[in-house]
């Protein structure tokens, strides 16, 4: 009887392990099902990567000013922010390549020289602004006009290696007009030369009047001249010696 009891006693402690075995499985696949406790292998590791990586923007775009950026090609549109506005630049940021691989912005930091006042640094979209997506990843923001772009870095969802700055839209009243070309100057009108004044007829050089010969006053004594005082000195001498001798 006992060997009996025994025996019976056997397959039922086989179930209740059995039930007990099963419902630890059971558990256990719920749990993993769940995923409480498990890492992330695979896809979503890689995921969990891409997320986390930061790019720089390509070095050839800075440093420069909305209004100095390709200035033949500024664009303002309606997909970022409008514009022209008003004392404020547009700039706006492109994830370049598939946007399969490229993956998207999550977060972009930019750095600013501020004409005067040091460095700001701006973030989009904490700061403003917007990421959207057009074609590939994009993101926009405005800041005060003047503001020189020094350097960018953005946090990406993908594989890209850099982003860029595709273009801006600069604000209203300070795109570079063309240099106005210099208006020739006049020719000056030829002044006119003076007309030859007339050369002075040669004065006739006065007739040569004879020299007026002097007027001889008549002599009282007629024609006769009465000879110089020196002959009449002599007579007079003559005739005094001569009454000397005879008298």
């Amino acid at each position: 009887m006992r060997r009996l009891h025994q025996s019976l006693a056997r397959p039922r402690h086989r179930l209740v392990a059995a039930a007990g075995a099963a419902t630890l499985t059971l558990v256990l696949s719920i749990l993993a099902t769940a995923g409480l406790g498990e890492r992330p292998t695979g896809s979503w590791a890689n995921a969990a990567a891409r997320a986390a990586e930061t790019i720089q923007i390509n070095p050839g775009n800075v440093p420069t000013t909305a209004a100095a950026f390709n200035p033949d090609g500024h664009i303002c549109g309606s997909d970022f922010g409008g514009g022209p506005l008003p004392g404020m630049d547009i700039w706006v940021f492109n994830l370049p390549g598939n946007h399969g691989t490229t993956g998207d912005f999550t977060e972009l930091a930019l750095t600013f020289a501020v004409p005067g006042d040091g460095t700001a640094q701006v973030r989009i979209p904490t700061d403003g602004g917007e990421i959207v997506l057009i074609g590939t990843s994009k993101a926009w923001i405005a800041v005060p006009a003047g503001w020189t772009l020094t350097g960018a870095s953005a946090d990406i969802t993908g594989d890209a290696d850099f982003f860029v700055l595709t273009h801006t839209c600069p604000a209203a009243g300070t795109s570079p007009s063309p240099s106005p070309s210099p208006s020739p100057s006049p020719s000056p009108s030829p002044s006119p030369s003076p007309s030859p004044s007339p050369s002075p007829s040669a004065s006739a050089s006065p007739s040569g009047d004879p020299s007026p010969s002097a007027s001889v006053s008549p002599s009282p004594y007629g024609t006769f001249r009465p000879r110089p005082l020196v002959e009449a000195g002599r007579a007079a001498a003559f005739w005094l010696w001569l009454h000397r001798v005879l008298f």
